[in-house]
C-alpha cells in the first residue's frame, strides 16, 4: 500500500475511533442522567440522534450538539473512504480478495524479463500466478496487466507468507542475483517442504548450491539460450 493510502487509512481509523468514543461518552451521560443501564441508554442516545432529540430525556440542545458533531465526523469519514478507494482502486480491492483465497498457485519472484515471461507463460496455461516485485513502477505495470502483485522483497519471509507460499503449488526464483535466488529456494523449502521450486541461475558455478538448497529445477538462461540458438541453426528440434 502506498504511503498516501496508509495516511488516509490512519486518519480514517482515528475518525471512526472518535465517533465510537463520542457515542460511548454520550451513552454514559444518558445512563447516569436517566438512571438506566447502558443498553437502554444507548438506545435512547441513538433514538435521540435520529429524531433530533424529540422526546429526548436531556433536551434538544444536547442532541443538537450530538447530531452536529456526528454528522461532521460522518461526512469526514465518507470523504476519507472515497479518497482511499480512489487510491487503492477497484483492481486493488479485487486483487486483495483474490489473494486471500488463492491456493495451488505459482509464485514468481522477480519481475524482470525472465520473470515476466515465466508469469505470462503460466497465465496462458491457465495457472494462478502471484508476482513478487520490489520495483514500484514494474509492480504497477503488472497490476495493470491483471496480475496479482505483492510489492516487497522476495527474501523477506513475511512477503512470501503474504503470497501464501504454504498453499502454493510452485515457486520460481527469477531474479538476476544468485544470492537472492538461493535464499528464496532455501526459505521456500523451509516454509513449504512439498512445494515445487524452479530457479534461475546466472553463474553455473553456483548450481551445486541451488541443488543443496532444495531446488527441483535449475535453469541457466544464458546456457539454454545458447543451446537453443545452436539447435535452431543446425536444424535440430
Amino acid at each position: 500500500m502506498k504511503e498516501e493510502s496508509k495516511k488516509e487509512l490512519r486518519e480514517l481509523k482515528v475518525a471512526i475511533s472518535i465517533v465510537v468514543v463520542f457515542v460511548l461518552l454520550a451513552t454514559i451521560i444518558v445512563s447516569i442522567y436517566s438512571r438506566v443501564d447502558i443498553a437502554n441508554a444507548f438506545q435512547i442516545t441513538f433514538t435521540g440522534i435520529l429524531t433530533a432529540g424529540t422526546g429526548g430525556v436531556l433536551g434538544n440542545v444536547f442532541y443538537a450538539v450530538m447530531i452536529f458533531f456526528t454528522l461532521g465526523i460522518t461526512f469526514y469519514i465518507f470523504e476519507k473512504v472515497i479518497v482511499l478507494l480512489s487510491q487503492i482502486g477497484t483492481g486493488g480491492i479485487l486483487m486483495r480478495a483474490n489473494l486471500s483465497s488463492i491456493k495451488d498457485h505459482y509464485i514468481v519472484c522477480g519481475a524482470g524479463r525472465v520473470g515476466v515471461n515465466a508469469a505470462e507463460k503460466l497465465k496462458k496455461a491457465g495457472k494462478k500466478v502471484v508476482v513478487i516485485e520490489n520495483d514500484c513502477p514494474q509492480a504497477e505495470f503488472l497490476k495493470n496487466r491483471g496480475y496479482i502483485v505483492i510489492e516487497g522483497n522476495c527474501m523477506n519471509e513475511d512477503v512470501l507468507e503474504k503470497a501464501h507460499i504454504r498453499r502454493a503449488k510452485g515457486i520460481l526464483a527469477c531474479t538476476g542475483e544468485d544470492n537472492i535466488n538461493v535464499f528464496v529456494v532455501l526459505t521456500a523449502r523451509d516454509l513449504n517442504p512439498k512445494i515445487k521450486i524452479a530457479t534461475r541461475v546466472n553463474d553455473q558455478k553456483t548450481m551445486g548450491e541451488f541443488q543443496r538448497a532444495g531446488a527441483d529445477i535449475i535453469v541457466a538462461p544464458e546456457v539454454t539460450g545458447g543451446y537453443e540458438l545452436a539447435n535452431k541453426i543446425i536444424g535440430n528440434k
